[in-house]
């Protein structure tokens, strides 16, 4: 029997898949950023310089260990395999920086010198994102623009088709090298400005050192002032080697959509020992690694998410909870008469109906469902007054509502929550509950009446609906709301006692 031998091959043109291994230009730069960290020497700060333009992109690192023809040759030009490490360096796949250049533009110019040489070398690459072959260059030599004992590397992108935005970009920077910047082992600009840092106003801070994955895990985590300030997100940032890896995190815990007091929960944790995805957008989950810190700071925070939990980080104006209880009375209703096939979806010529083809129109649709309540009173409709004589009083336990496809309203509330968030729809203790957001900016310019939480409330129910197009979701919400304003009546203006009095008074005369 005859023995064949087959061995792995590889096309270069995989390397051009890889050039679109980001979601935006911003993150492409963040690559090149994290290659020049990685070149960080012991006390001694790094700094990194970065021009954009519509065409073109240059980035200057000055004070890391550089690179000469041996480190080019052997790492920077070696797709898929690096001499980094877990724990030791971001970048550790082999492929970032020179897929980040792809990404960006189609030819590039590379300078660089190691820490102690006393020149430079330079090539270049005038059609880069042509695939077909593997690349050998030419190295130049010329003076080093910098003191000899500093290490120097200058790429800069041509043929830039990426648009950079300028107004997020040093925002993004700051939040991600956050902990270097503050420690000043990184110094970051942009077009000459440089990237700052914005301090955090704390009720409360408290220190982690915890072990959890076999190593020590520190950080801090701590609370906001109450109410929150919108402008800083909450949640526990991981960072990996002083980089953000990934959204804030929870451990487990729930978040603001859930507990609105957990808008004021914010800290940081270094975990270099933690896998990450190659472009570090997220941790890897299922290592064991992972698995053991999320256990570890779940217990370690369970106190002061009780405690966030427990506490009402903002009041909401009790006219709102009623009118919040009024929406979810409109919506049971409305959903029943949809679900029936009475409105809107009956067959023509059914007959039994007083609209065209027997069908129900609006004003009989809400004649036949008579309501179960009282209809609201125009003092009531906005949440923001209480009729004479009657006292506050928060929602009754809601009832059970919807047959059919279960998309029933179980309660709707009004909570503090993000303030980029206008609602959410959450299961507490096996209820399903619509969360309408009191710090969403146009909850507060409505100041929470009738027909704003009604609209929010039923766009909430309808993404309910089982892959429903965009089409069809905008019908469903339409039919709704058309159904909900006629359940909701005409408003009955209630007379004061002193008006009646003043009534009477004038017909005894």
């Amino acid at each position: 029997m005859t023995s064949r031998v087959v061995r792995e091959r590889i096309d270069p043109r995989l390397t051009a898949s890889l050039f679109a291994n980001y979601r935006s230009a911003i993150d492409a730069l963040l690559e090149l950023v994290d290659n020049a960290v990685d070149s960080r020497v012991p006390d001694r700060p790094l700094r990194v310089d970065l021009v954009v333009r519509p065409e073109s992109i240059v980035l200057t690192a000055i004070g890391g260990t550089g690179m000469g023809p041996t480190e080019l040759e052997r790492d920077y030009l070696r797709w898929g395999a690096s001499r980094k490490r877990a724990g030791d360096r971001i970048g550790r796949y082999g492929q970032g920086g020179k897929a980040a250049i792809g990404h960006l533009g189609n030819r590039f110019t590379v300078t660089a010198s190691r820490a102690g040489d006393e020149r430079a070398i330079t090539f270049e690459d005038p059609a880069y994102r042509d695939r077909t072959k593997l690349r050998v260059y030419e190295l130049h030599d010329r003076a080093k623009p910098v003191d000899a004992e500093l290490g120097y590397v200058r790429i800069e992108i041509g043929d830039v088709d990426r648009k950079v935005d300028l107004r997020r970009l040093p925002g993004r920077l700051a939040e991600v090298y956050r902990p270097l910047l503050e420690g000043e082992a990184l110094a970051l600009t942009v077009n000459r400005a440089p990237v700052v840092v914005s301090s955090w106003k704390l009720a409360e801070r408290h220190e982690v050192a915890v072990r959890a994955g076999g190593r020590i895990v520190r950080g801090w985590y701590g609370l906001l002032p109450d109410p929150a300030p919108p402008t800083v997100e909450p949640g526990i940032r991981i960072y990996h080697l002083g980089r953000l890896i990934g959204a804030p995190e929870w451990f487990g815990h729930p978040g603001p959509a859930l507990h609105p007091g957990m808008n004021r929960l914010v800290g940081e944790v270094e975990l270099p020992h933690v896998p990450v995805t190659m472009n570090k957008s997220d941790v890897d989950r299922d290592s064991p690694e992972w698995i053991a810190v999320e256990a570890r700071l779940h217990a370690l925070l369970a106190p002061v998410v009780r405690r966030l939990a427990r506490e009402g980080s903002q009041r909401v104006d009790p006219g709102a909870l009623r009118t919040a209880d009024q929406v979810r009375r409109i919506l049971a209703r409305a959903l029943r008469l949809l679900e029936s096939g009475k409105l809107f979806e009956s067959e023509l010529g059914t007959g039994g109906g007083e609209g065209p083809g027997g069908q129900l129109t609006l004003a009989a649709a809400a004649a036949e469902d008579a309501p179960d309540e009282a209809e609201p009173t125009e003092e009531t409709e906005t949440g923001a007054q209480t009729p004479e004589g009657e006292a506050e009083r928060l929602p009754r336990a809601p009832r059970r509502a919807g047959a059919g496809s279960g998309r029933g309203v179980g309660e709707v509330v009004v909570r503090a929550l993000d303030l980029r968030l206008r609602s959410a729809m959450v299961v507490e203790d096996g209820v399903r509950r619509i969360v309408i957001n009191s710090r969403y900016p146009l909850y507060e310019v409505r100041r929470g009446d009738l027909w704003y939480q009604l609209e929010t409330a039923l766009r909430e129910v309808c993404v309910t609906i089982p892959e429903a197009t965009v089409p069809e979701f905008e019908r469903k919400v339409n039919e709704l709301m058309l159904v909900s304003l006629s359940l909701t009546g005409r408003p009955k203006r209630r007379k004061s006692r002193a008006t009646v009095r003043q009534s009477k008074g004038a017909w005894a005369g």
